[in-house]
């Protein structure tokens, strides 16, 4: 594997030599193996899990560009062959989602062997839920710090992985919702966001599904009562969840099976053993002392360590002083139960330490949306430069009010979080915590953008525009590094989004919805999609805006179009197309005549399809708009091709793939390709038609767009038939039918499972392309595709007729016939004509 002409094992050597660090020792960082990291340097593991490369990036200290650099070396696993991965498992994919364990992790030593004892003998697990719970509510107490430190320990106890959400039950602003919490699950565990039902009950048991003989930990951080857990479950006796609350969770308790634990503050030996690792060894030489600020923090973990550390960075002074200025605080209680523990004293103590930019910074990263943000983001919120905001992060890390969540990144335990809020109120008198959130959320906007000109650089004219006072943008240079970007940020971009629209930021999320469609959609980051375009939607109805509000109508009918719900998705387009009328907006009015167009398309109203796209490519080009209208001129062509018009269809592909090529247009190109190849098909040339399959698939491949490889291998098996190679188009077909089964595409799983049916049929194996085609009828039927239901009947009625089984013919030779019926498109006479044929054909 080569990137840039520099391998990415020598790469890797190059940065561990440059830390020092030698194998063994890169390895005790990671958490991988010695042998692994060997195989990486020497090229023998040429496709390593992003995990893994984020792991080493961690151990590298690697931060922002060269993080993003390092991780985008290493190209996206190629989709493989059905014999190299296992169908509908996501590649093989294992999760291992545990942040790292708390440095100087001390005590609890009973707690652990509790838990350790509650999981039962390490053949087998049998507790299907464990809930930490805090005593009297207590905040800050270390339930997170335990449940991770146990959870690495018993972690080779799951080898199917373990899985973590924060689930911020106690953030008054973002907590994260069970079903959101359900799609990150289901996409650590490969399932592709197409597939990802919308839900919450439907995403709950395909979860347990997923989960069904495997054994897996599941981490849920931070609870905020019972309903927010129950769904998050597994229903399994080999997979284990640890649930960390404040509540005592007792619903989970009587009606779940969960077992409680109680964790109460740390023994006075533990607390003082915790600020002597911390502090040093001067501690030793003031054991009152040590006691006396062990008693001013509660005994609490959380503020022993924020104590400790401003202790340990005034090394001069002696540890009664700080112990007494401590006591000296006179600040209201922040409620700690029956512990009386002023933590906000504590706190303000630790702030009142640093540096007024650093106290300011603290602050206003309080405000934060989401759950982590680097240094670019911090300098957005602060209103200073990149290095100056690098400078302050690693100041609070050290301080321990902020939390390193991995190389670059950081993120805050929710108590500072809230005392970090009222801090940043109470300093509000001039607006400046809307003016921070504005830089901030116009900077992911202009990042966002940019990120997308280099991903997706073909569409870069139609994007908003992206000018900003932030103080700076990542770097990022290639394609696999802005994706990289995207999906470290899409968390935050989705957090943003929820935020801006209920705190009156309409124009920031409308900015997301009209910059992120391509990469939403192309990565199947659907539950992400639903979640930006129905705030844009709101937002957009509460401007009055009509070309908002088309932009967020156009999103969601590209939703139900990802899941084959075309019907929904044209309804959504015609509306769109609605309000770009009302607008005057010609290029949005273009886009939605598209749009349309492939919805018709897809519901075979080839003539209606036709026409809008004949509409599109006029509007775009009275909108000066040349790749524009290169795209519905190309699908067009398809259109014209399954009406017989190919003289047509070849000028209009003829026309529309120079300026797809030279637009970079990578999708469009390959599928115009596919094109071509099928008018290569129909008219016998074969390796011209092959040529043109296989250069597309190489395109699918490198875009990494599984259905397009998918659908590409569908039509590399038709040469296959053609050449009477029916166990090759067998092959390819099958290996086209595990894409669109991990995809969720069922559109292209149902007229995949006809063709594999045809091929195995041509093959001699009837029986075998008969269950091919129950298939088909059944997942039809089930997604309301009445034209592939009638179809895969009428496929069905002419296998049984080969076989001489009547009753089997009739049978379905009706079906169809009722079927078809029920459409209204134009070739549905051509269809009852066929069936009528068969069915005077059939034997009595």
């Amino acid at each position: 594997m080569d990137v840039g002409g520099v391998g990415f094992g020598a790469r890797l050597r190059a940065g561990r030599e440059a830390a020092g660090l030698s194998q063994q020792e890169l390895a005790e960082r990671s958490g991988l193996s010695v042998r692994a990291i060997s195989n990486l340097e020497r090229g023998r593991t040429q496709w390593p899990y992003r995990a893994s490369l984020s792991r080493l990036a961690d151990a590298l200290g690697l931060q922002e560009t060269a993080r993003v650099e390092f991780l985008a070396a290493v190209p996206r696993r190629q989709l493989a062959r059905p014999e190299e991965r296992a169908a509908g498992d996501g590649g093989g994919r294992i999760p291992r989602q545990l942040p790292a364990a708390v440095t100087r992790f001390t005590g609890r030593i009973s707690e652990l062997a509790a838990l350790t004892d509650l999981l039962g003998p390490a053949s087998h697990s049998t507790a299907p839920a464990l809930v930490i719970s805090a005593i009297g509510g207590t905040a800050g107490v270390g339930k997170t710090a335990l449940a991770i430190q146990w959870a690495h320990q018993v972690a080779d106890r799951f080898p199917d992985g373990q899985l973590y959400v924060n689930l911020r039950g106690y953030d008054p602003h973002q907590p994260v919702a069970a079903a959101d919490a359900l799609a990150g699950f289901l996409e650590a565990l490969g399932v592709m966001g197409t597939a990802i039902p919308d839900e919450a009950d439907k995403r709950s048991a395909l979860y347990r599904s997923r989960l069904a003989g495997r054994r897996m930990l599941v981490l849920l951080d931070n609870a905020r009562d019972g309903e927010q857990v129950r769904p998050l479950l597994p229903g399994e006796p080999g997979c284990v969840a640890v649930v960390t609350s404040r509540d005592s969770l007792s619903g989970l308790v009587a009606t779940d099976g969960a077992r409680r634990l109680d964790l109460d503050v740390l023994p006075s030996a533990d607390a003082i053993s915790l600020l002597r690792s911390l502090i040093g060894p001067r501690l030793s030489e003031e054991p009152g002392a040590a006691a006396a600020l062990s008693g001013l923090c509660a005994r609490l973990p959380l503020a022993l360590r924020i104590a400790a550390e401003l202790a340990a960075a005034r090394p001069a002074e002696p540890v009664a002083e700080l112990a007494a200025e401590l006591e000296a605080s006179q600040l209201d209680l922040l409620d700690a139960g029956e512990h009386r523990a002023d933590v906000r004293a504590v706190f303000s103590w630790s702030v009142r330490q640093l540096p007024a930019d650093a106290a300011e910074a603290f602050a206003l990263i309080g405000l934060h949306p989401g759950e982590h943000l680097d240094a670019y983001a911090a300098a957005a919120l602060t209103g200073t430069s990149t290095a100056h905001a690098r400078q302050v992060l690693t100041r609070l890390h050290r301080a321990s009010l902020i939390q390193a969540a991995e190389s670059g990144r950081y993120g805050m335990h929710d108590l500072l979080r809230a005392y970090a809020r009222e801090q940043a109120a109470a300093g509000d008198a001039d607006d400046s915590c809307h003016q921070a959130l504005t830089r901030l959320f116009d900077y992911y906007l202009a990042a966002a953008s940019a990120a997308m000109d280099v991903a997706f650089p073909a569409e870069a004219h139609q994007r908003p525009d992206k000018a900003t006072e932030a103080t700076s943008l990542p770097t990022l240079q290639s394609e696999a590094g802005a994706r990289a970007w995207l999906d470290t940020e899409r968390a935050n971009l989705t957090a943003m989004a929820a935020y801006c629209a209920s705190h009156g930021w309409p124009r920031h999320v409308i900015g997301l919805a009209t910059t992120l469609p391509r990469y939403l959609m192309n990565g199947s980051h659907l539950p992400e999609a639903q979640t930006i375009y129905g705030h844009a939607l709101d937002a957009a109805r509460q401007s009055a805006d009509p070309a908002e509000e088309a932009a967020a109508l156009d999103g969601l009918g590209g939703l139900d179009f990802m899941k084959g719900h075309f019907a929904d998705a044209a309804r959504h387009y015609e509306a769109a197309l609605q309000r770009y009328r009302e607008c005057g907006s010609l290029l949005g009015e273009a886009e939605s005549l598209h749009n349309l167009g492939v919805s018709e398309q897809c519901l075979h109203h080839n003539r209606s399809a036709a026409a809008h796209f004949r509409d599109a490519v006029a509007a775009f080009e009275n909108a000066a708009d040349k790749l524009g209208a290169a795209r519905p001129l190309s699908l067009l062509a398809r259109v014209e091709t399954e009406m017989g018009l190919h003289d047509d269809a070849a000028g209009h592909l003829q026309d529309a793939l120079p300026v797809l090529h030279e637009a970079k247009d990578h999708s469009f190109e390959a599928t115009a390709l596919t094109l071509m190849g099928e008018l290569s098909l129909r008219s016998g040339q074969l390796a011209q038609a092959s040529a043109s399959f296989q250069q597309a698939l190489t395109i699918f491949r490198d875009i990494e767009n599984p259905d397009g490889v998918a659908g590409a291998l569908c039509l590399i098996g038709e040469v296959s038939m053609r050449e009477d190679e029916y166990q090759q188009a067998s092959s390819y077909r099958h290996e086209a039918l595990v894409l669109f089964r991990q995809t969720g595409n069922q559109f292209g799983e149902i007229t995949t499972l006809r063709k594999l049916a045809e091929a195995l049929s041509g093959d001699g194996q009837d029986a075998a392309a008969r269950v091919q085609l129950e298939t088909a009828v059944r997942l039809a039927a089930e997604t309301g595709n009445t034209y592939e239901q009638a179809s895969a009947h009428r496929d069905l009625a002419e296998s049984h007729h080969r076989v001489h089984d009547g009753d089997q013919t009739r049978y379905h030779w009706q079906q169809a016939l009722a079927l078809c019926a029920q459409l209204d498109a134009p070739e549905a006479e051509h269809v009852r004509a066929r069936f009528s044929a068969l069915a005077v054909e059939a034997p009595r």
